[in-house]
């Protein structure tokens, strides 16, 4: 009876919760049903509350430390997220297709020279929708504890769309190039978010897309996903 009674309770909250949030029903089933596995499996915290905007188009800049990043970004969003998904991980799976599909991602090339990627994911954000990009490309990074040189498709999504650019910061974590361990095991250290403020990219919109300058954006943009580490070394204060 008590279970019985314990169980329409967790279905009246989940259905309230799902009226409060106005989203389709796949939509919050997406955003929530993570929730509960990164909150207790992955010991899950963010610093703020996400300052993604809550309509119109967004570009977020993440590092990218094991394959569980996408729902341990999407657990603190209120939207769905659109991300880059390297194609021979897109049809891994018919359910992780499904998923795929659904969050309107796109399959891009690990290599990086795929301008219908490009082009792909600056429809999605013509249409309004959020783009998360891991712009080291891969997970090599992670043995080396350290950031990778990001790619360059990140700052012509950037420059070419005009949306605004959030970078993000994921610590602890599980931190494997390995698929499978870093779903199926508890981390080692709890998972923290760190989001930042969107980056200013204005002085750039209207120059022409050189190679050096999509460089410099691109330096500017990992440089601002590295600020936020918190264990980033930070200069000593001079001497008064």
């Amino acid at each position: 009876m008590w279970a019985l009674c314990c169980l329409l309770i967790t279905i009246y909250a989940v259905y309230c919760a799902w009226i409060r949030s106005r989203l389709p029903w796949t939509d919050f089933f997406l955003l929530r049903i993570s929730y509960p596995y990164i909150r207790l499996w992955h010991r899950w915290s963010c610093n703020r509350p996400t300052p993604f905007p809550r309509v119109g188009p967004a570009i977020v800049i993440s590092n990218h430390t094991c394959s569980a990043d996408p729902p341990i970004l999407l657990t603190a969003c209120d939207r769905l997220m659109s991300f880059l998904v390297s194609r021979e991980h897109f049809k891994l799976h018919p359910v992780t297709h499904w998923v795929l599909e659904h969050l309107r991602c796109v399959p891009v090339n690990r290599s990086g020279q795929d301008p219908s990627s490009l082009l792909r994911a600056l429809r999605r954000l013509k249409e309004g929708g959020i783009v998360c990009v891991f712009p080291e490309g891969n997970l090599s990074g992670v043995a080396r504890n350290r950031l990778r040189h990001g790619k360059p498709g990140m700052s012509l999504l950037a420059l070419c769309s005009g949306a605004p650019v959030y970078p993000v910061f994921i610590a602890g974590g599980p931190r494997t190039d390995r698929l499978f361990p870093s779903w199926l095991y508890p981390s080692g250290k709890s998972v923290r978010v760190i989001f930042g403020a969107p980056v200013d990219l204005t002085a750039y919109l209207g120059r022409q897309r050189t190679r050096r300058v999509i460089e410099e954006v691109t330096q500017l943009l990992m440089a601002k996903i590295e600020e936020l580490n918190p264990k980033r070394r930070r200069p000593c204060p001079l001497a008064g």
